[in-house]
């Protein structure tokens, strides 16, 4: 949120592929059995971050 008005959606937009590059690591990490399930709770928080960034990165233009 530290960038200026210009480049606000860019850097939200990268943050979005971030977060959702991170969620299929994790899911790729669990159908590969490294790692046990994440608790239910984990992927509703990391699911709620990814649909804020993409309201910020896909709203209408004002």
């Amino acid at each position: 949120m530290g960038s200026l008005a210009g480049h606000k959606r860019q850097r939200y937009s990268t943050a979005l592929g971030s977060a959702r590059e991170v969620l299929a690591c994790v899911q790729v990490a669990e159908a590969m059995r490294y790692v046990e399930p994440p608790h239910p709770g984990v992927l509703d928080r990391m699911n709620h971050v990814i649909a804020t960034l993409a309201r910020l990165v896909y709203r209408r233009a004002s």
